[in-house]
């Protein structure tokens, strides 16, 4: 796979955008944490470590997005974030149905059941496709000449 050759000020925001990650993830994994100790359990432990880590993958990506830097080429990253959404759009109806026409709640036993979790994902996954699509949207209005000029 060949990388695009990014220019120093793309390396330092990409720089900026992986020290966010890093900080937000040691912050929910603190916050998650504290929340054990503190014996209020709101969702499973596996359920948790996937929100967190799907979470902070979908910061990643916006941020990416929103700064436009493409390590790979704008063509090929499309086709990840267009995967991405499929698969929200897939798991998010997967739990919706499961809500609507399954015995599943949203909350069980006080805890977020897994049609619950897969919710979230859902959302999580589809906000990247939906960030891209605005970004996508914003450059072509920004490009195209003023027919007003």
């Amino acid at each position: 796979m060949k990388f695009k050759k990014l220019d120093e000020l793309e390396l330092i925001k990409r720089g900026n955008i992986f020290k966010h990650s890093y900080f937000v993830t040691i912050g929910l994994l603190l916050l998650y944490y504290i929340t054990l100790t503190l014996g209020f359990v709101f969702i499973s432990q596996q359920n948790a470590i996937l929100l967190i880590i799907f979470f902070i993958v979908s910061l990643f990506c916006i941020e990416m997005i929103y700064h436009d830097i493409y390590p790979l080429t704008e063509k090929r990253q499309k086709i990840i974030y267009y995967l991405l959404g499929l698969y929200g759009i897939a798991v998010l109806a997967a739990g919706v149905y499961d809500l609507v026409f399954g015995e599943a709640n949203f909350v069980e036993n006080r805890i977020i059941s897994n049609s619950g979790t897969g919710i979230i994902l859902g959302c999580i996954s589809l906000s990247i496709l939906i960030a891209y699509i605005f970004r996508s949207v914003y450059n072509k209005k920004k490009n195209e000449p003023n027919s007003n000029e």
